[in-house]
């Protein structure tokens, strides 16, 4: 599947549609356009005010997800254990014609969950697997229990994204990404590789180190692309956008 640059939390379409104005046809590589997801968003649950801004009613998820071949559309999903099966269910429900797939915030999710989902919609549906802070603690901290943790769910994902901030905006490491990213890519498994973790504008140099090895790298920002008001800032997201292409180039 195609590598991506990717922004997270997209909540309106003129959002999208600004976006795609920076974005060129033709080339390889997607804009992801990520949408949040979550136990309490799909519920109509009350959020803290931070995640709430992020987060669309769901409804209107589908008015976010164009239909345009730049474009790759994930709604990233945060929800209990309990309920993977049936919040990645009625998201696939809401998503429209026009959804793509997760990226799955959640720390080591159950595998049986995942094949339920694919044996429900088929296989055509991509799903990145967010690894965090939590699920490397939750093994022992070490990139090696990590990648031998992982590779239980190489049949069932598509994507593995290193995220060690999940939207706080705080950078992540680069040289433990790499040797993360290395000891996956010496299994030889077929799935595509993501960083996340304080990416913005300007602070893309955390990745360049990586780019030699990794030219397939995909990427996501988050929470750097948002102003004082905790809404998506149009100029840093192009800004951002417009260094990343020139980036992968």
């Amino acid at each position: 599947m195609s590598p991506y640059i990717g922004i997270t939390g997209f909540s309106k379409p003129e959002e999208v549609f600004s976006a795609l104005e920076v974005f060129p046809k033709g080339i390889s590589r997607k804009l992801m356009v990520g949408v949040l997801a979550s136990y309490k968003s799909l519920r109509g649950i009350p959020m803290k005010p931070r995640w709430a801004k992020r987060m669309p009613d769901p409804t209107t998820i589908s008015r976010l997800f164009l239909n345009d071949e730049r474009v790759v559309n994930l709604v990233h999903l945060s929800t209990g254990e309990e309920t993977i099966l049936e919040d990645m269910l009625k998201v696939h429900e809401l998503a429209g014609q026009n959804f793509h797939g997760f990226q799955l915030n959640i720390a080591w999710p159950q595998i049986n969950q995942l094949i339920s989902y694919q044996t429900a919609v088929g296989r055509g549906y991509r799903i990145v697997l967010q690894i965090g802070q939590k699920a490397m603690e939750t093994v022992g901290g070490t990139i090696q229990n990590t990648v031998d943790k992982l590779s239980h769910y190489v049949e069932v994902i598509d994507d593995v994204l290193f995220d060690p901030s999940g939207g706080q905006g705080k950078p992540f490491d680069t040289r433990q990404a790499y040797e993360f990213l290395s000891a996956i890519s010496d299994k030889g498994w077929n799935i595509g590789l993501g960083v996340a973790g304080g990416l913005g504008p300007d602070s893309l140099n955390l990745v360049e180190p990586l780019i030699a090895k990794f030219p397939n790298l995909s990427i996501d920002a988050e929470g750097r692309l948002r102003n004082n008001q905790n809404d998506l800032d149009l100029k840093a997201m192009s800004d951002y956008l417009a260094k990343a292409l020139q980036l992968f180039a």
